[in-house]
């Protein structure tokens, strides 16, 4: 039965047969689809420099309340870039 049910396009609440599109909305579908895939890989790498930047943050903050800490991670940084 899958087989032979026509794949629809939804835009804006209203279901177009993609056979019915003209060339230009076919390529325009394709842009916004590349154009959402690339700004949820953007936002995934957003999330990863917003949790770096608040863990950077927080030594930063932790350094003036435990200096020693803050020696410990230079040292133990040393170390594990050679």
């Amino acid at each position: 039965m899958a087989d032979n049910e026509t794949n629809v396009i939804n835009i804006a609440g209203t279901e177009y047969d993609p056979n019915d599109l003209t060339n230009q909305q076919k390529y325009w579908i394709a842009q916004v689809q590349d154009l959402q895939n690339k700004r949820q890989a953007q936002q995934f790498q957003l999330d990863q420099i917003n949790v770096a930047l608040d863990s950077f943050m927080n030594a930063l903050i932790g350094s003036f309340k435990d200096p020693e800490a803050a020696e410990l991670f230079d040292e133990t940084k040393e170390k594990l870039n050679g």
